[in-house]
């Protein structure tokens, strides 16, 4: 009797178990897709790259223990495994960087810690990068919001599309994304090799104001007559640095 009740048991525990990973792989698979996937496919583009870069600042100059302290916060904030090593580079003016790199399955993570004697302040940088436009980098910053550092973020997501386009077309596929991610306003800007639009979108929760304008998203476009390829950028809330 003993047997057959042990038996049942590791039947009923092996039937929850098979049914909690059934429902998990559902989930999943509903999962609906980024709205940076769901924007590059609308134009036939190949998804090349998604980046998140996050900074912040603290008011005062840390120690070198206290800026590696900060460094492992971070990192448990983010529920990473496997970090061991840190490196330290000292600078002349004695202020202190110190750098994590490592990966987590698709996501590669660049963390840094430097301090600013002059300024007497100490600053963090956070970067993530995939090469997967389906990968949701917000869960990222809703891991960040238990750390108790006040951390300013901006989303990069990176498509291809195998020809060239020209002004006309550059300017016709921004619209097609701006109108999938239901941004409306803006001014175009462009040059002969890109062209480029910032908007506002009830999607996103966080904005900036440039002249008294709130924006959200940024979509630009390059190509030029020798690559015969266009890129395609999504910034939220806008594009950091060149394209």
């Amino acid at each position: 009797m003993k047997k057959v009740i042990i038996y049942l048991s590791i039947f009923v525990a092996l039937c929850s178990l098979s049914s909690y990973l059934i429902e998990k792989e559902l989930e999943q698979k509903m999962k609906p897709p980024s709205p940076y996937y769901l924007s590059f496919a609308s134009i036939g583009a190949i998804s090349l790259e998604s980046r998140l870069d996050c900074w912040a600042k603290i008011k005062y100059r840390l120690e070198e223990d206290e800026l590696e302290q900060r460094l492992l916060e971070i990192v448990r904030a983010l529920d990473i495994d496997g970090v061991s090593s840190i490196a330290t580079e000292k600078k002349s003016s004695g202020d202190l960087l110190l750098s994590y790199t490592f990966q987590d399955q698709q996501l590669s993570y660049y963390i840094s810690g430097q301090t600013d004697s002059r300024k007497n302040e100490s600053y963090f940088l956070l970067n993530v990068v995939s090469p997967e436009s389906k990968v949701d980098l917000s869960q990222i910053e809703k891991r960040l919001h238990r750390d108790r550092l006040d951390w300013q973020y901006y989303y990069l997501y990176t498509g291809k599309i195998n020809h060239h386009m020209d002004k006309e077309s550059r300017r016709a596929i921004i619209q097609v994304i701006l109108e999938n991610l239901g941004a409306e306003g803006g001014e175009l800007y462009e040059d002969d090799n890109a062209s480029s639009m910032a908007a506002y979108t009830p999607l996103f929760d966080n904005s900036i104001k440039v002249q008294q304008e709130k924006y959200n998203v940024q979509v630009a476009a390059r190509s030029n007559q020798q690559q015969r390829e266009a890129i395609v950028y999504i910034g939220q809330p806008l594009i950091m640095g060149d394209y």
